[in-house]
């Protein structure tokens, strides 16, 4: 049986405990510490560090967030907003002033960025939508933030990135849809939509493999990006066809070879919704979360078997991160909850004020 967040606060406010969170015994243990962008009760869009005790760290934000990105060292970490936003926030852990930044006139952000390996770099991916062109800006992460450069993402609404181990090859999951700020939400090019993942040195630019999926799987649009053991990149898809499709959304590529997409359950797979809301690898890289929203499922995923383990249930969960422990994530809801699970154990929960955004990360 599944309670509505407003039942549980309910429940807690006339005395029932909510269910506890696993205990991470041992001496000198510290508690993780994530980041996520959120929504307050009272409406107020923010951005936080926090543990599963509290919030250690908090911005406000001038609209809604989507994820975190890490700078390498852990010193700071930075905001970006949801498309079609144009602010980003850095936010030092060391209780300095948060240095903003936005896009060009012509661009917004998708919401997604990384740091490049020494952290003197931040890549993000970006709109330019007069031109209807993917683009990876470049800014100075040891200069305010500054843009001092960009290259193409070689495809139309690239959405998330990542980098390699090798520092310098980025991978980058191109949606494949059009949007234009005019034109709200609508998507403007679904009958002919070409998403693809690709490769690219980040030091030149230059595109290194480009994959996109066979003519019938035109509208599955990719989306999120998780590294797992070997470099092999997990992505996680949104399907723009008829709903009654209800194809695999989940990929597996290793350079060199061809992606593979991989389904669920039968049961699991229509319960997906045909909508693949985040991707995060464990501490191993031998497991990988993917979460479904819409259809209010976790679902977990061997990396070299490249199969389905298993679901964890949770109403508009979305929000994915490793913790400390093996084959074991924090999962967050637009619902409040904060969850910790895997394949193959029990999901132990606790509620928040908070409405939790699309992604998590792990900060230390």
């Amino acid at each position: 049986m599944s309670l509505d967040r407003r039942a549980l606060l309910i429940g807690l406010a006339g005395g029932a405990a909510a269910m506890s969170l696993p205990v991470r015994a041992g001496a000198g243990f510290q508690p993780e510490c994530f980041a996520a962008s959120r929504k307050d009760d009272r409406g107020n869009f923010q951005a936080a560090l926090f543990t599963l005790d509290g919030d250690e760290q908090a911005v406000e934000l001038p609209g809604r967030g989507h994820d975190i990105a890490l700078r390498p060292g852990g010193g700071e970490w930075v905001a970006f907003a949801r498309r079609p936003g144009r602010f980003g926030v850095a936010v030092p852990v060391n209780g300095r002033a948060p240095i903003w930044f936005a896009t060009k006139a012509e661009r917004h952000f998708f919401g997604h960025g990384v740091f490049s390996a020494d952290g003197k770099l931040l890549y993000a991916t970006e709109n330019d939508y007069e031109r209807a062109s993917g683009m990876i800006g470049v800014r100075d992460a040891t200069g305010g933030y500054k843009q001092i450069g960009e290259f193409p993402a070689h495809g139309m609404e690239p959405h998330d990135i990542a980098l390699l181990a090798d520092g310098r090859t980025m991978v980058i999951a191109n949606g494949g849809i059009r949007t234009h700020p005019d034109h709200g939400a609508d998507e403007l090019n679904l009958a002919d939509m070409q998403p693809s993942l690709v490769y690219v040195d980040v030091t030149t630019g230059d595109l290194l493999e480009e994959h996109r999926l066979v003519p019938a799987l035109h509208q599955l649009s990719i989306r999120h990006l998780a590294i797992g053991a070997n470099d092999t990149v997990v992505f996680g898809c949104q399907y723009r066809g008829p709903e009654d499709d209800a194809p695999a959304l989940i990929g597996f590529h290793a350079r060199g070879e061809t992606p593979v997409i991989v389904e669920a359950a039968p049961a699991m797979q229509k319960a997906l919704h045909n909508y693949i809301g985040s991707v995060a690898a464990d501490r191993s890289g031998g497991i990988v979360a993917a979460s479904a929203p819409k259809g209010g499922h976790v679902t977990y995923w061997d990396v070299e078997g490249r199969r389905y383990l298993g679901a964890s249930d949770l109403a508009d969960g979305c929000g994915l991160a490793p913790t400390h422990l093996p084959a074991n994530f924090l999962l967050t809801s637009g619902e409040g909850w904060l969850v910790t699970a895997g394949p193959g154990s029990a999901a132990s929960r606790q509620v928040s004020q908070f409405q939790w955004d699309n992604h998590a990360i792990l900060v230390r």
